[in-house]
């Protein structure tokens, strides 16, 4: 006669496969996670807005509004207007505009500059951490 062995007993195996399952799905979940959170770290930024009101015939006033896509703090330290011509030039701020500014997370501001030369697209320089950026370049709209 042979008598019948047995491995585990079947409550036993069920409780390591929950076990396992449970360990497996906590490591997903953090992996997703960690993931998620470089993701939106990349596709943070700033949006930019601008727009452009004529004084008189050689005087226009460059509004642009910034909004803070990022988790940190940023100090905006200045604007460059991007010429009809292609060339460069920083651009004035009027006196409600005090240079740097700092948004925060999730905020938006409006900043007015005043320019004397025909601009077509701004690009806004910024710090987040301590490092320099600059926007990409937007047209006036």
């Amino acid at each position: 006669m042979r008598t019948a062995r047995r491995g585990l007993s079947p409550l036993v195996a069920a409780v390591v496969l929950i076990s396992a399952t449970i360990v497996g799905g906590m490591l997903v979940y953090q992996y997703f996670q960690t993931s998620l959170q470089r993701a939106q770290g990349m596709a943070g930024g700033l949006a930019v807005q601008a727009s452009s009101i004529p004084l008189d015939a050689n005087t226009s006033l460059v509004s642009i509004t910034i909004t803070n896509n990022y988790n940190k703090p940023v100090k905006i330290t200045g604007a460059t207007g991007i010429l009809t011509s292609g060339a460069t030039k920083p651009l004035t701020p009027v006196n409600t505009t005090s240079l740097p500014t700092t948004i925060a997370p999730g905020d938006k501001a409006t900043l007015t500059f005043k320019t004397a030369d025909p601009v077509k697209a701004v690009q806004v320089q910024y710090e987040v951490n301590g490092a320099s950026h600059a926007s990409e370049p937007v047209t006036l709209g």
